[in-house]
């Protein structure tokens, strides 16, 4: 991951030369989101690669969409259409293809993979057909098979590739980094290796001036670097990339460890949507001095068979009965009220039933009627902002509502941008984001209630 311009395609050639020199009977794979991306940027400049640090002419040591000489090494050639192919004298094959059109990979098989900007490509391009493509044996690495797939891009606010790698478990040490112009970010961990890198560190090649220029048109009247100015100069991954929901949303300042504190009321928020899973937010309200608290300590969105709202209580109950001393205060989707997902019963008459003997009559803080939604998204971002004097804090284990919170996107209407996924095993349809932020608006808006109604209702 780096920022634009520092050299991570250049980077994609020496990478893609070494494994064609070195494993000349194992088919490789290189590409990107678009034909236009493939040929115009990742290929020509891997090519001049090729070309200017190891020789490799084109028509001479390889040809591209067409059947080689009979001079070449032909041995592992039995295609009957080329347009795809790059065949090189030594008898090696690399595959080319876009990845908007990803099924027609399908029946590849490969034994290592390239894949260029891939901030732009479908998850499912990635991980259910190039992954599956990676089974060619022949290349070995510390005595054992190896299949590597090399992802390069400039950082976005891209949810599957920020997941896939755990980048969020690195923010601390990523951002100590990055900055300094004279290190970068490395990781090894699982079987996976992440590197992050800013641009000045293949300033030698760039254009004299050409840095000095982007940072001065990303720099914001007050003379700080703006958010697309870190992500693309810096590479930082963390930044805004624009259109969030939650735009005041700053993990430094609303994530971090939180315990649960005894003799403090509990508060739990619900939505009731079974896929992808169902929703429980725990939360606490802790006054300090003028400042309010909001701190969530835990989250439970438990899939398939216990996506129901009777087994999320369940499992909250079984890891703090024992320590649930003060008040305990529910709230939720208010179709819960008229609709349940497993019994004959209303969600919320299950749910009491599961905290009958910590609930009372002044527990139940389901509103009549779901709050706008616009209104709500003012609402929190302004709490995010600090307007009231209240500040959220949400565990770092709370991944779920940590992804919502930066990931969800506002739709043209000013609405959540609720996009629909498909699960490849099943066929089944989801949002896969927006139910645990959901939860957070039905009690953010509701515990603050006289706020809200004055302020935006």
């Amino acid at each position: 991951m780096g920022g634009t311009g520092s050299g991570k395609t250049f980077m994609d050639g020496i990478i893609s030369f070494d494994f064609i020199q070195n494993y000349p009977d194992v088919q490789g794979f290189i590409g990107a989101n678009t034909y236009e991306q493939l040929n115009v940027s990742t290929l020509k400049r891997i090519r001049d690669v090729w070309r200017d640090h190891f020789g490799l002419v084109e028509n001479v040591h390889y040809v591209i969409g067409k059947k080689p000489p009979k001079s070449y090494d032909l041995r592992n050639h039995n295609f009957d259409d080329y347009n795809p192919i790059i065949s090189f004298c030594n008898g090696a094959v690399v595959f080319k293809g876009s990845l908007d059109n990803y099924e027609a990979h399908s029946g590849k098989e490969i034994g290592w993979a390239i894949l260029d900007e891939t901030h732009m490509t479908k998850e499912e391009a990635v991980k259910e057909v190039i992954l599956h493509r990676l089974r060619q044996k022949g290349m070995r690495l510390n005595g054992k098979d190896w299949n590597p797939l090399y992802i390069s891009t400039t950082p976005a606010k891209v949810d599957w590739i920020n997941e896939w790698f755990q980048i969020d478990r690195f923010e601390g040490e990523i951002n100590e980094v990055i900055y300094n112009r004279n290190d970068y970010f490395s990781k090894e961990y699982d079987n996976k290796s992440l590197t992050i890198c800013s641009i000045f560190h293949n300033k030698i090649n760039l254009p004299e001036g050409h840095i000095e220029g982007l940072i001065s048109e990303h720099t914001n009247r007050d003379g700080n670097l703006t958010e697309s100015g870190k992500r693309l100069i810096y590479a930082n991954p963390f930044v805004k990339a624009g259109g969030e929901f939650y735009s005041s949303f700053d993990r430094s300042r609303h994530v971090g460890k939180v315990d649960f504190i005894e003799n403090i009321p509990v508060h739990l928020t619900y939505d009731f949507n079974v896929v992808p899973y169902m929703t429980l937010l725990c939360w606490q309200i802790v006054r300090t001095g003028d400042v309010i608290w909001v701190r969530c300590f835990g989250e439970y969105c438990l899939e398939s068979p216990d996506n129901s709202s009777e087994a999320v209580t369940l499992a909250f109950k079984r890891d703090y009965e024992k320590r649930l001393q003060a008040g305990l205060f529910f709230y939720g989707d208010p179709s819960g009220k008229h609709r349940d997902t497993r019994s004959r019963k209303n969600d919320y008459m299950i749910i009491q039933q599961v905290l009958r003997q910590w609930v009372n009559n002044y527990s139940d803080r389901v509103p009549h009627r779901a709050p706008p939604v616009l209104a709500r998204r003012d609402f929190v971002n302004n709490i995010f902002d600090e307007k009231y004097g209240i500040r959220i804090l949400v565990d770092d284990k709370c991944k779920k509502l940590i992804a919502d919170f930066e990931y969800v996107k506002e739709d043209v209407d000013g609405t959540k941008l609720k996009q629909k996924y498909k699960d490849p095993e099943t066929g089944q349809s989801y949002e896969k984001y927006g139910h645990c932020s959901d939860a957070a608006d039905y009690f953010l808006t509701e515990a603050f209630k006289d706020i809200f109604t004055k302020n935006y209702i």
